[in-house]
């Protein structure tokens, strides 16, 4: 049998929309399903390389995590910064066990 740490590709819906941050520049609400390389860990998961718009893209390091709670499942958020210093945030759904892009900073 494998370690308890595995590495799989999992999907998650679609809506857009655009607003101001301020400082930082622009904001984009994204909430499409991507793919994701997700390594799973000592009761832990990490988003390793994500898929979207047919690009890849390298998770360089992850600089937030937090959750949230849908009724009896858990949202798991992930602020992470790619190899191309772009910053994006990944949602895991405890529901449906799939991905969303829920935003990302258009100046990257």
């Amino acid at each position: 049998m494998p370690s308890d740490e595995a590495a799989s590709y999992h999907d998650a819906s679609h809506h857009e929309t655009t607003y101001e941050t301020g400082l930082d520049g622009m904001i984009q609400e994204i909430n499409e399903p991507v793919t994701v390389l997700t390594r799973f860990s000592g009761g832990q998961l990490d988003p390793l390389r994500f898929k979207w718009k047919n690009r890849v893209f390298d998770v360089d390091r992850v600089t937030g995590k937090w959750e949230e709670h849908d009724g009896q499942y858990k949202l798991h958020y992930f602020s992470v910064l790619t190899s191309e210093e772009d910053f994006y945030e990944l949602v895991y759904n405890t529901r449906t066990m799939g991905w969303t892009l829920s935003r990302t900073d258009l100046d990257g």
